[in-house]
C-alpha cells in the first residue's frame, strides 16, 4: 500500500469548484487567496469559463454528462491552446442522479469524441470523476478494461465525502494503489450524509486543518478543490461547508480556513 504521510513542501495544488450559478463579483472572497498563489485553479462542472474569472487563476474545463460529448470540440476550440492544458470528463457516471451512464455509453463517447479531442488539442486527461462509494471504483476498472488500454487517461479525479481524516487517507491511497495515475480530489467535504444531525463549523474547519496539510504534501495528489465555493451546498453535504455566505459577499470562517492556511 502507499504510504500516506505529508511531505512539507509548498503547493498550488488547492482550487475552487465553481458552479453555474455563482456570480462574477463573488469572485472578489477569493482575490487575496488567488493573489497570494494559495488558490491557482478553478472549474466549473463545464466547458464554458464563469464570467469574472480572475486572470491570474487556471481554468479547467469539464464535460460533465453524456449529451455534451458532441459539443466538446466546438467548446474547446474557443479556448487558447497554451491555456487548454487539461481536460476533465464525465460527473460521477455511476450515480442515476448525476451523469447516470453505463460502461458501454461511456466507452463510445469516449471513443468518438474525447480521444479525438486529446489528439487535436493535446491536453492531459482526467478521467470521469468517481465518488467514493465503492461502485465508482468498480465502474471505473471496468471501464478501463473495456477501452483496452488505450484510455488515454493522465490522471484519476475522485471524490470524497466523509467524517474521518484516516478513511480519506485511506481511501485516496487505495485509488493510487489501484490504479497508477496522479489523483485530482475535486470534490470532498465534512458530511455525516444526516440532515438531521449536520457538521458543524468546528467538525469541517478541523477536517480542513488535517486534510490540506496532507494533501499539499501528498506526492501523489496533484490538485484539490473542497466543495463547495458557494452559497449553498445543500443539506445532504452540509451547510457548514460552505466557503463564502448566502449573499456572497464574504467568506465563512471554513472559507477563510481553506483561502487562508
Amino acid at each position: 500500500m502507499a504510504q500516506y504521510q505529508a511531505n512539507a513542501q509548498s503547493s498550488s495544488k488547492r482550487g475552487l469548484g465553481w458552479p453555474w450559478n455563482n456570480t462574477a463579483p463573488e469572485f472578489a472572497n477569493y482575490n487575496p487567496a488567488i493573489s497570494s498563489g494559495k488558490i491557482t485553479w478553478l472549474f466549473n462542472w463545464e466547458m464554458w469559463k464563469p464570467d469574472g474569472t480572475p486572470d491570474n487563476i487556471e481554468y479547467i474545463p469539464q464535460v460533465r454528462v453524456g449529451s455534451q460529448a458532441p459539443q466538446i470540440d466546438q467548446f474547446l476550440s474557443s479556448i487558447p491552446k497554451h491555456k487548454l492544458n487539461y481536460f476533465m470528463t464525465f460527473n460521477e457516471p455511476e450515480i442515476p442522479s448525476q451523469a447516470n451512464m453505463s460502461v458501454a455509453e461511456a466507452v463510445a463517447l469516449w471513443k468518438q469524441y474525447v480521444l479525438p479531442a486529446k489528439e487535436k488539442f493535446g491536453f492531459q486527461l482526467g478521467s470521469p470523476g468517481m465518488s467514493s462509494d465503492p461502485k465508482g471504483k468498480a465502474w471505473l476498472q471496468e471501464f478501463l478494461t473495456a477501452l483496452g488500454g488505450n484510455a488515454g487517461i493522465d490522471f484519476v479525479v475522485v471524490h470524497w465525502y466523509g467524517t474521518d481524516m484516516p478513511q480519506l487517507a485511506s481511501f485516496l491511497g487505495e485509488i493510487y494503489d489501484t490504479f497508477k495515475k496522479p489523483l485530482w480530489l475535486t470534490e470532498f467535504a465534512y458530511t455525516t450524509m444526516r440532515t438531521d444531525q449536520p457538521a458543524t463549523v468546528g467538525q469541517v474547519q478541523e477536517l480542513m486543518k488535517q486534510a490540506i496539510p496532507f494533501l499539499d504534501g501528498c506526492e501523489f495528489v496533484e490538485r484539490y478543490a473542497y466543495f463547495g465555493a458557494m452559497k449553498s451546498v445543500g443539506d445532504w453535504v452540509g451547510e457548514a461547508n460552505c466557503l463564502h455566505d448566502k449573499e456572497g459577499a464574504g467568506l465563512t470562517s471554513a472559507g477563510k480556513v481553506y483561502s487562508e492556511l
